[in-house]
């Protein structure tokens, strides 16, 4: 049996392909013809020598179902146990076992990649970063697709179901797509509404902020570590910096704190999470923070959905609001956080010290945590993203580093509001849960924004 090796820009294309296939047989209701699927993806050129196996346990994938090592080619029976999904089950990247005889690794019997990812599954310590289905040669590594399960939500009329975008939207899904655009093309998806995860970064800033300046008061001489942005460096943190994680600010995530803002308002809704990053399919599924976020799909699989439902966003109309200030808008990118936190502090306490330091990428992140456990990193204020450029930089983005970055800044640019204490938004939420001062919280009032806000990273997985 020849091996078989494929461009990695090809496989991702081949597979998107296959999922806007799926995407309109149910979308349409054409559910009975599913059955020609198999044989659509094995007439092209890059699938032609595979098993049917291979090609099922693909669907399987797209579909949100895992991989199974005997697969029969029943795909009504599997199409129906995709779409009841309560939710999509860990693991989040899945391996296709059978794929792996096409390629040449096999000639020895290893593969470092899926032994390694292989290692990660069994012991749920996959962090969902990507890196060993951005190096499969076969594609056979592969992140489960999670719209399916959620297409009968948003045909439901009686469910109202909430899109989130990540920060790093603006500008990925063309430069004519304003947000309200974007908004209105989720609408008419079925949506209730799009809501910018900003606003919640806007929220956790705040909170962050004070967080910072109680830490500082006490710990002169200690760091302040924020976790709220980014799964991976979390991650990161709780298996190999443990001694650190004392510093570490008890927050969840702006996608957490979003979805589980709209559930406070609306306690029937649903939320759908959408952004650059594989990593947060798995942070939505642990244990202490699930109830936030139902499901998660990507950047590039939303522009797959919006293809293969003849949405086109930029014919849209403008269905425009401000939800968030700079502060929350340029979390999207490197020292993001880091510049939000600053502005708000210094509301807080002009006086009070604030050294910050950004790490980006995995390599980064790892020698930038031994530093600050060495002192050998003068900085009071320490972030990190597991994506060079930050989230902008997410595997699952459409734009470039450099492109997602240029349209997140000129998009912190169009605001008049620098921090959440100058947005409106964010007061009214507040208002709601009986604060009412954003720039002067008590001890009641803080204790009613952990509920929300809060996390022990050092007993979560």
């Amino acid at each position: 049996m020849s091996s078989i090796n494929i461009d990695q820009k090809i496989l991702e294309k081949q597979k998107m392909e296959v999922f806007n296939e799926l995407v309109k047989y149910i979308w349409m209701d054409e559910v009975e013809n599913i059955e020609e699927l198999p044989r659509k993806i094995l007439k092209k050129d890059i699938y032609k020598n595979f098993d049917e196996s291979v090609v099922l346990n693909l669907i399987r994938i797209t579909m949100g179902l895992d991989p199974l090592e005997q697969v029969d080619n029943n795909l009504r029976e599997m199409l129906n146990e995709a779409l009841n999904l309560n939710e999509v089950k860990k693991p989040v990247i899945s391996i296709i076992k059978d794929a792996c005889k096409y390629c040449d690794n096999n000639i020895s019997e290893q593969c470092l990649v899926r032994d390694k990812h292989n290692d990660c599954n069994e012991k749920d310590i996959c962090s969902a970063c990507g890196e060993c289905s951005s190096k499969c040669k076969l594609g056979a590594i592969s992140d489960k697709i999670q719209f399916v399960p959620m297409v009968q939500l948003l045909k439901d009329e009686s469910c109202p179901v909430y899109a989130i975008v990540a920060p790093a939207f603006v500008g990925q899904f063309g430069k004519d797509v304003t947000p309200g655009k974007l908004r209105s093309a989720f609408k008419k998806m079925g949506f209730e509404d799009m809501i910018e995860v900003a606003l919640a970064a806007d929220m956790l800033t705040a909170k962050e902020a004070y967080e910072y300046y109680n830490h500082m008061k006490d710990n002169k001489d200690e760091c302040f570590i924020t976790s709220c942005c980014c799964p991976i460096w979390v991650s990161l943190i709780q298996k190999s910096f443990p001694e650190i994680l004392k510093n570490v600010s008890p927050s969840v995530s702006p996608m957490i704190a979003c979805g589980r803002a709209i559930k406070v308002l609306n306690p029937d809704a649903k939320v759908v999470f959408i952004g650059p990053c594989m990593a947060k399919k798995k942070e939505a599924l642990l244990d202490d923070i699930k109830d936030a976020v139902d499901f998660v799909l990507t950047f590039k699989e939303v522009e797959e959905i919006l293809d293969a439902i003849d949405i086109n966003p930029a014919e849209m109309e403008n269905d425009d609001r401000v939800e968030a200030s700079l502060s929350g808008r340029v979390y999207a990118r490197t020292g993001g956080v880091s510049k939000a936190v600053q502005l708000s502090v210094e509301r807080i306490d002009p006086n009070i010290k604030f050294i910050h330091k950004a790490f980006d990428g995995p390599k980064e992140c790892k020698e930038g945590l031994t530093k600050v456990i060495n002192k050998e990193i003068n900085a009071t204020f320490i972030e990190g993203m597991g994506c060079v450029g930050g989230c902008v930089g997410g595997p699952k983005r459409i734009l470039s580093v450099e492109e997602g970055t240029k349209e997140v800044d000129k998009y912190c640019e169009e605001t008049n509001m620098d921090t959440p204490f100058d947005n409106l938004n964010v007061i009214q939420f507040l208002t709601l849960m009986g604060i009412k001062r954003v720039d002067s919280l008590t001890d009641k009032d803080i204790e009613q924004v952990k509920n929300i806000f809060s996390r022990d990273i050092r007993g979560s997985k």
